[in-house]
């Protein structure tokens, strides 16, 4: 397989259409810097697939058309078409059995491009797989373009990899895996969707059956219950609204209690006032006074370090005087010293002088000769360079000549073939007949807009079914909401009660509740009291504190006494066989709670007289009616309020307890019908989708065929403007053909007179440079003696510097000694007067003073402290007092506290059970007309109570199961199947990922170990010595990356980044070509690679480029000589109309001349 051609239109600088011919296994593309000669790279890069505008050298995919130039409009679209022979068979699949490969890209100003094979539209993806494996991308390692080298070299491991993988062929498994991955990603997901609602529908099926046999009995039992709760609840309010009478009445008098104690309280506070304003007043004297005294204490500190530090200073002036007359005899010593070396000095420079001179006079005569070698040196040079630039001027007008003669006769070769060209073109144009594909055109995009209106009325439908299912399910959502709002009323209520049940127990006891421990389990009364509600008010009346008392059971009375029982009580139970006589309370109850003596000798009565009567036989000592009265042979105690009943707010709270959870229930049911609606919207999105994307479809092929019968209209035009051009070009050709022959004839003649002018002049010109370079050895001599002269000079200058520095060093020593010798007389003359100037009687009088002072101070500061002292014990008096009375106030504001609580309670309690009765749907004011005059509570708890346990006993009720049974079951056996065929789907991709990656470890490894032996050899053949090898980074063959190690002859560094741009260019050709030997893509681009080398190392390049041209074919380009004659074809580009390149073809004399050009 190899490129026959490539045909430009439009595409950069090449706007005419252009065809580039690659006859031959080895064509080098010549001509001048900036003529367009890598667009001929990047055409290929580009028709290839190369996305990113950068890579192109351009800012946007629209900047590869043609932009206008001086003379030229631009254009509307650019095209590329490479077109391949594949005789040999070399691409695989449907395209094999073709002798011939077009493959062509066609952009236009809107940014759209379209790519075509063999004349049929593709996507972009049909061109990249159709190269996969064959080493061509357009990022591949067969495109090596300026400055790819370096990046090539430098690149990363992963991006290493990427080449090796292309040679071995690897490129189209990794993309198949990366697909199958993507689809198992996606299986895996749907089947954990699709597992977790298979679950769900199974659980939630088995449920629905079970509830639809219990709908129709839970509807019944269900109003009758609402009814009663709503009458229950009405007498509940009319307790609470007599209750908070009684407790605000109570309220005002403690809070006039309360104000009488605080009014107490605000008396004493004035008499604390004044005591802490006294208080305030003698501490700040005192303050005062103690800083008086600090003041003198830090006076007298002050003092004594003054004398003490004038006795110091005495000291140091002692030594400083002794000190300065032991440097005066020192200095005076080393004087004496500095003057004899002073003369010794002057006599070495009056020696130097007359050698100086004489040697200086030498140097003043070379210097006369040396002037007089050059200037004759300089005439012979002028006239040696006249004589050659003459020479000169004619070579080169002879070489200007002969590429002049080559230009006309390579000119009028190309002028011939133009114009057979267009004599041909001519042919052709005349039997093309683009109208009748135009009306062919236009039908097609008609019958494509009217599929296309039908497909944007398909999508609004799906639309607004995909919006009222969205409306449905913000419905449903809104119900869901409310529902969850009634459950949290329900939980609050539930809270209220747990909290009055905790409020109404009795305060912990520690060594109680320690003690309890050590026995058996002991629950309270209430928890093992089981009774209806018809007799609550009896128990509760009969066990008054006792109901959270702890109950022993097995326990003797004498354990009992043991206890540490502060507050409460404490109960034991023992179980008989003997039942309790027929009329005791404790034949009401149930449980273990029957067998306690406190209910089994109390009678139940139905009123006074029979309890009296009891009394009268002495077989009881207590009585209690149904309402909670309490008989006893002394009197009669009336019941509490059945609302604040412990017993009572127990059942409320086990009532609320079911409502809850039935509440939850519904809420579980309209979730799952929230979910099953989103389930739907989401797959009626997904149609939409599908749907949407039909439809971008049908407007993409709209598009394109209007781009296509656009395009078709502008090949007309183009077509007879060019028909029209060709006529006129057929002229000119004519023409110009006879004109160039007679250039040609009129530059020969010129080019033989040059030729004989240069041949006599040569002799004169080798005589005139051997004079020229006896000249130059004669000055040569002169200047090395001139040399030695000088240097004896510099020596006696440079003695003669030293000795005057040495002697301008001592001056200005004696000067600074002379001066340090005065400095210091005076030094010591003002150290012997500062001695007998020191005088401290007076600083001893001024701290005999600050004693005095500090003992004044002391004696005011020591008054001050003992009065502070009464005043502050006054003062604590007065708060042993007030704590008396605060402990007074706190403890009655905690009772009005308590009934504050107690009447926010009651209130709360008959808010709750008023909003409870709307919640039912109910109102007040008609529940209590339409409820009987003698309806009493507990009869109305009773009649609930059995209707919840009715309701108990059914369970969760679902009104729709019949019906949600038989759909879910219908959904439950479709997904079943799905399941089975995705986890089938999963095991076949999950079994061509592991063929994947078998053969993508063995290909790999076989190319790796190939390319690296391919290497070893090229690289010593490029370089002439030295190795080079590939690496591995990882062990893991799918994922390890790549990295080149080289060493050029004598070099040993450590990274390929410390080699030379030439260095690098050869390692990344010696890896390019290892690559080929293994896996030659079917031709190879190299542009300017030659560059950064000298001629020795392109002359190894280009044979080695000649060997592997074999089974390669090569285009490159070039301006390096050697690399041009190598070629067996070369294409020209040239500009000569500024912005516009153009093809020519020129033979290797004319391509050397065009590179000395460039």
């Amino acid at each position: 397989m190899r490129l026959n051609y490539i045909k430009l239109a439009g595409f950069k600088s090449f706007v005419d259409s252009t065809k580039v011919p690659f006859p031959e296994q080895m064509t080098c593309v010549v001509g001048p810097n900036g003529c367009g000669k890598s667009n001929v790279i990047d055409a290929v890069r580009w028709v290839l697939g190369e996305s990113s505008a950068k890579n192109l050298r351009g800012d946007a995919m629209t900047d590869v058309i043609f932009n206008g130039s001086n003379s030229r409009k631009p254009v509307s679209r650019a095209s590329v078409e490479l077109v391949f022979d594949n005789s040999e068979g070399r691409l695989q699949g449907e395209y094999a059995s073709y002798q011939e490969i077009s493959v062509k890209r066609l952009v236009t100003r809107d940014g759209q491009s379209s790519y075509f094979l063999n004349g049929s539209k593709c996507r972009r993806r049909d061109i990249t797989d159709l190269f996969l494996g064959t080493g061509l991308g357009p990022r591949s390692y067969a495109i090596i373009e300026q400055g790819m080298i370096s990046r090539l070299i430098e690149s990363r491991p992963q991006e290493l990899r990427v080449f090796i993988e292309e040679a071995a062929g690897i490129s189209k498994y990794k993309e198949r895996r990366k697909d199958s991955e993507s689809r198992m990603r996606r299986t895996r997901e749907n089947l954990e969707r699709l597992t977790d609602v298979r679950d769900e529908l199974g659980t939630q099926l088995a449920k629905l059956q079970r509830q639809a046999a219990a709908a129709q009995r839970y509807k019944t039992l269900k109003a009758e219950e609402r009814t009663l709760k709503a009458q229950l609840q009405a007498l509940r309010w009319l307790h609470y609204q007599q209750q908070c009478d009684r407790v605000e009445a109570q309220l005002r008098d403690e809070q006039t209690e309360l104000e009488r104690w605080i009014a107490e309280q605000r008396g004493s506070e004035r008499g604390q006032t004044e005591l802490r304003e006294r208080q305030a007043q003698l501490k700040a004297d005192f303050d005062k006074a103690q800083q008086a005294f600090y003041q003198c204490n830090n006076d007298i500190t002050r003092i004594e370090q003054s004398i003490q530090h004038q006795r110091q200073l005495a000291d140091q002036r002692r030594r400083d005087l002794d000190e300065a007359t032991l440097q005066l005899e020192q200095l005076r010593s080393q004087l004496d010293e500095e003057s004899a070396e002073a003369e010794l000095i002057a006599e070495t420079l009056l020696q130097l002088e007359p050698e100086f001179e004489l040697k200086q006079a030498e140097l003043e005569e070379s210097s006369e000769r040396l002037l007089e070698l050059e200037e004759a040196l300089q005439n012979q040079q002028q006239e040696a360079d006249a004589l050659a630039q003459r020479m000169r001027d004619r070579n080169q007008r002879i070489q200007v000549g002969q590429t002049e003669l080559a230009g006309m006769e390579s000119l009028q070769q190309r002028l011939d073939v133009q114009y057979q060209q267009a004599q041909t073109r001519l042919a052709q144009l005349q039997q093309q007949n683009l109208q009748a594909e135009q009306a062919q055109l236009s039908a097609t995009l008609s019958e494509s807009e009217q599929q296309l209106e039908e497909a944007e009325q398909t999508y609004q439908a799906a639309k607004q079914h995909s919006l009222q299912q969205a409306t449905d399910l913000e419905a449903l959502s809104a119900e869901v909401h409310q529902l969850n709002s009634q459950r949290q009323q329900v939980s609050g209520r539930i809270a209220s009660f747990e909290q009055l049940l905790a409020s109404a127990e009795p305060a912990q006891q520690p060594a109680l509740d320690s003690w309890l421990q050590g026995q058996a389990h002991a629950p309270s009364l209430l928890q093992l009291l089981e009774v209806d509600t018809r007799w609550q008010s009896a128990v509760e009346a009969v066990a008054g504190p006792l109901l959270h008392a702890p109950v022993l059971r097995q326990a003797e009375f004498e354990t009992l006494l043991q206890a540490p029982l502060t507050q409460g009580g404490l109960l034991h139970l023992t179980k008989t066989a003997e039942p309790p006589p027929a009329k005791s309370l404790a034949t009401r109850l149930s449980g273990d709670a029957a067998h306690l003596h406190l209910f089994r000798h109390v009678a139940v009565v139905a009123d006074g007289e029979e309890a009296a009567e009891l009394f009268g036989q002495q077989s009881y000592l207590m009585a209690v009616d149904e309402a909670g009265r309490l008989y006893t042979p002394d009197g009669i105690q009336q019941p509490t309020d059945s609302a604040d009943s412990v017993l009572a707010w127990q059942q409320n709270l086990q009532q609320l307890q079911s409502d809850y959870a039935q509440l939850e229930q519904q809420s579980a049911a309209l979730e799952q019908r929230q979910r099953e609606l989103r389930e739907e919207k989401q797959r009626s999105e997904t149609e939409l989708e599908r749907i949407a994307g039909q439809l971008r479809n049908r407007q993409q092929q709209v598009l394109e065929q209007r781009t296509e019968l656009q395009s078709l209209q502008q090949r007309l035009e183009h077509q007879q403007q060019e028909r029209d051009e060709l006529e006129q070009s057929v002229e000119e050709l004519s023409l110009t053909l006879a004109e160039q022959e007679e250039r040609k004839l009129a530059l020969e003649d010129e080019l033989d007179s040059l030729r004989s002018e240069v041949s006599d002049q040569e002799p004169a010109e080798q005589l005139q440079q051997q004079q020229l370079s006896q000249a130059r050895q004669q000055l040569q001599a002169v200047r090395d003696q001139q040399q030695v002269v000088q240097q004896d000079v510099y020596q006696l200058q440079l003695k003669q510097q030293q000795a005057q520095q040495s002697q301008a060093h001592l001056q200005r020593s004696m000067q600074r000694s002379s001066s340090n010798e005065e400095a210091l007389r005076e030094r010591i003359a003002g150290l012997q007067g500062q001695q007998q100037d020191q005088d401290t009687t007076e600083q001893q009088e001024e701290l005999a003073e600050a004693l005095a002072r500090r003992e004044d101070a002391e004696a005011e500061k020591q008054a001050f402290a003992e009065a502070l002292a009464e005043v502050d014990a006054e003062l604590n008096v007065l708060n042993s007092g007030q704590q008396g009375v605060q402990q007074r106030i706190e403890q009655q504001r905690e009772q009005v506290e308590a009934s504050k609580l107690e009447l926010a309670a009651s209130r709360e309690r008959g808010h709750s059970l008023l909003e409870g009765l709307q919640e039912t749907g109910y109102a007040l004011k008609e529940v209590l007309e339409a409820m009987p005059e003698d309806a009493d509570e507990g009869e109305w708890q009773q009649r609930l109570d059995k209707i919840a346990r009715a309701l108990q006993q059914l369970g969760a009720i679902n009104l729709a199961a019949i019906e949600e049974a038989e759909a879910q079951a219908e959904r439950k056996a479709y997904l079943d199947s799905q399941y089975d065929d995705l986890n089938e789907s999963l095991a076949l991709l999950e079994d061509a990922i592991k063929k994947i990656d078998k053969e993508t470890r063995q290909r790999f490894r076989k190319t790796f170990d190939q390319v690296n032996s391919d290497l070893s050899q090229l690289f010593p053949k490029v370089f002439g010595g030295g190795s080079a090898y590939l690496a591995l980074t990882d062990d893991d063959l799918l994922e390890t990356g790549v990295t080149i190690m080289a060493r050029p002859p004598g070099k040993k560094n450590s990274t390929i980044h410390l080699l030379s741009g030439g260095e690098k260019a050869l390692t990344a050709l010696s890896l390019v070509f290892a690559i080929f030997r293994l896996n030659p893509a079917p031709f190879c681009m190299l542009d300017e690679v030659d560059a950064p080398l000298d001629d020795a190392n392109v002359g190894r390049f280009c044979r080695l480029v000649q060997e592997m041209s074999e089974s390669v074919q090569f285009i490159y380009i070039s301006h390096n000589k050697i690399a041009m004659e190598m070629a067996t074809h070369l294409a020209g580009v040239t500009m000569q109309e500024p912005g516009v390149s153009r093809l020519v073809a020129v033979d290797v004399d004319e391509a050397v001349a065009l590179a000395d050009a460039s």
